[in-house]
């Protein structure tokens, strides 16, 4: 079994730490006749033990860190400075050297702590007064923490922050023990008065000896003073200590896995906790003072994970602090963010999320769809997180309007739709953007374009070319209309128009248009059209339009045969043929009955080159087809395809192919002469 680590600490100098700790270690050994190890913990200076045990140059913990990846049990054996009362002691530092940062830390100290738990018993640390990650490092390896406090207003006070601090940070109630030092045997009503401030009985009291000085400099009370009323209280510490060192042995073989003991239900926990957590706290109320203010807001969470730290001691004995963090963290989630949504987030790797219902939800990684072990606590809960991410926004979600699209702060798309409409529960979809814009060079080592590919739409962007994007959903329409236009040049004007602000472009001169839906009157609704409309008075040199999927169509096209050239977008479509069908589609939506030949003749004046898409089945996403329009034979608009890809087949589940020229010579090259712009004519040439 690993030696049982018991901390002393306090914000608060003065109230004898370092004395109980002295006192406390002599004490257990003699009681115990056990291996205990004393360690002086003080920062700057660690010598108060030294004063207190009579002993001079105590060896020190600074000296073992930077050998720390390499320390075995077997070297620390006779490392720590012997004392006559059987005990060892070490200190953190001499105070004379300045410790290195990179060195003391939480995970080099845990090592070090580690290793001298297979050696000793037990071990006290007098940790000073300073509270950081290493000390945090050290109180998470400890099965007790001992806050000593002197019957005074100040220390009282100290001391109550002393537990908000360590509450805060979701050390159990059982873990931290109170201990009362120099109580005056005239005053005992200061007990009662102190449990009820710290809402917490201390655990033992030490009287006020007068003669502590005194006695002190004879040795340890002990050694030198067995039958004193002060060794009596430490001798009632040391119950305590072996008490619950016992128990939690018996705890971590409990909840061992290879035995047959219950363990900690965490789901069950979670549960219970979220719902004594709504009980305690108004929410909304919460949510309406702190609004965007970031200081409330994170004084809310300090208070929330506070308050979930008290109702996991009151519901459990849960004692460990991984699981304890888990369930806070997780709760917290649950109440103040997006819930089982949140590590999902942050996670890179993802693309997407498909909330399908409370308890199932799919994610897509490298283009693999995979279903993950987590889920919403109800029905209501995820349509509560619906609600959370709409609100700011000043949309809702209800039976009256059950579908809704929306946005994050880190520029996420989202599409919600809850009962009736979805049948079986509600249904949440996020679309992620990579933190770090996809490049170029990205593409071209992801193998979904080659540089031939690249190079010609680079020089058509340059060009002013009319380019439209096509490609099913998730084929990646979006992150190519990223890349090309960060081609355009930076001295430019750019209006981006799209439904929720997606695109990332980098250049200087860019206005971002949104559309915005109906308010909850049903009033105010802004449609792509409109901004289209108005992005024509705004003096464009590009317009940039995230998705082409309704009446807005004509406008955009209209633009482009009217002197606004060099304009990108998106739309729909699974091959390129199609992209033009869908496109005459949408012009009809305009309501204007134009003759099908004059919708035609608009799109071959205004569209230049159409760029296909496609995500195959291995996840990938490939360019398949770049092609020019041509013109028109009669009724039919002619397209001339100036590279594919050519699927070969597949070899370990990826598939194989290659891009390739077609032969065909697009005329809009003539126009890149024009601009005095170059491409080879052996660019064109078929590869067969």
């Amino acid at each position: 079994m690993n030696g049982q680590i018991i901390s002393i600490y306090s914000s608060k100098g003065g109230v004898g730490k370092s004395f109980i700790a002295a006192n406390l270690a002599v004490d257990l050994c003699l009681d115990t006749k056990e291996k205990v190890l004393l360690i002086d913990f003080g920062r700057p200076f660690s010598c108060d033990i030294g004063y207190f045990l009579k002993l001079k140059d105590i060896k020190r913990i600074d000296s073992l860190l930077p050998m720390a990846d390499k320390l075995h049990p077997s070297m620390l054996k006779g490392y720590a400075s012997a004392h006559s009362s059987g005990i060892f002691v070490l200190s953190l530092s001499d105070g004379f050297h300045n410790l290195d940062d990179n060195l003391l830390n939480p995970q080099t100290i845990g090592k070090v702590m580690a290793c001298l738990q297979s050696v000793y018993t037990y071990i006290i640390i007098d940790i000073g007064t300073k509270f950081d990650p290493v000390v945090e490092a050290i109180f998470d390896k400890s099965g007790m923490i001992l806050l000593p406090i002197t019957p005074d207003a100040l220390s009282l006070k100290q001391t109550q922050n002393d537990l908000k601090l360590l509450r805060s940070h979701n050390f159990s109630k059982e873990r931290v023990k109170v201990i009362v030092n120099r109580l005056d045997k005239s005053n005992p009503s200061d007990i009662d008065v102190m449990a009820r401030h710290l809402g917490k009985k201390p655990e033992a009291i030490i009287p006020f000896d007068p003669d502590a000085n005194a006695n002190m400099a004879m040795g340890s009370y002990p050694e030198k003073f067995p039958r004193h009323p002060l060794t009596q209280a430490l001798d009632q510490m040391v119950y305590i200590m072996v008490q619950t060192a016992r128990s939690m042995a018996a705890n971590n073989q409990n909840n061992d896995p290879n035995t047959n003991a219950p363990v900690v239900d965490l789901d069950a926990l979670k549960l219970s906790v979220h719902e004594k957590l709504l009980e305690s706290l108004d929410f909304k109320k919460l949510d309406t003072e702190v609004g965007q203010d970031s200081e409330k807001s994170e004084a809310l969470k300090s208070l929330v994970a506070q308050k979930i730290s008290e109702i996991i001691d009151n519901e459990s004995s849960l004692q460990d602090r991984q699981l304890r963090n888990q369930v806070l963290k997780e709760v917290l989630q649950e109440a103040l963010g997006l819930g089982p949504l949140e590590d999902l987030l942050i996670d890179g790797s993802i693309s997407e999320i498909m909330v399908n219902a409370w308890n199932e939800i799919f994610v897509e990684k490298k283009g693999q769809l995979t279903r993950i072990d987590k889920k919403f606590f109800s029905e209501q809960h995820l349509i509560n997180i619906i609600s959370r991410i709409t609100a700011p926004l000043g949309r809702k979600v209800d039976t009256s309007t059950p579908m809704v699209d929306a946005r994050l702060k880190d520029g996420s798309r989202v599409n919600a739709i809850i009962p009736p409409l979805a049948v079986k529960g509600a249904c949440l979809t996020i679309r992620k953007f990579p933190e770090d814009q996809i490049r170029v060079d990205d593409l071209i080592n992801f193998g979904a374009v080659n540089e031939q590919i690249i190079e010609f739409l680079k020089t058509a962007v340059l060009a002013k070319l009319n380019i439209l994007i096509s490609g099913g959903t998730g084929s990646g329409k979006t992150t190519l209309l990223n890349i090309l236009s960060s081609f355009i040049p930076a001295n430019e004007r750019i209006i981006t128009i799209e439904d929720s602000a997606e695109l990332k472009l980098r250049q200087p001169h860019v206005v971002t248009l949104e559309s915005r839906p109906a308010n909850i009157e049903g009033k105010g609704e802004v449609f792509i059209r409109d901004l289209v409309k108005n992005s024509l008075r705004m003096r464009p040199d590009r317009i940039v339009i995230g998705e082409c999927r309704g009446a807005e169509a004509l406008d955009m096209l209209q633009a482009m045969n009217t002197g606004h050239d060099g304009s990108l977008t998106t739309i729909h479509a699974n091959s390129c043929r199609e992209a033009l069908s869908r496109l005459e589609t949408l012009v009809m939506y305009a309501g204007l009955e134009l003759p099908m030949k004059a919708i035609k003749e608009q799109v071959v004046g205004a569209i230049d080159l159409i760029v296909q898409i496609s995500r195959f089945k291995d996840g990938t996403r490939k360019v398949i087809q770049v092609s020019e329009v041509d013109g028109m034979q009669g009724e039919v608009i002619t397209l001339g395809d100036v590279f594919v890809f050519k699927q070969r087949g597949e070899e370990k589940d990826r598939v194989v192919g290659e891009f390739s020229s077609t032969g065909y010579v697009p005329r809009c090259i003539e126009r890149f002469s024009e601009r005095g712009l170059h491409i080879p004519r052996e660019v064109f040439w078929t590869s067969n």
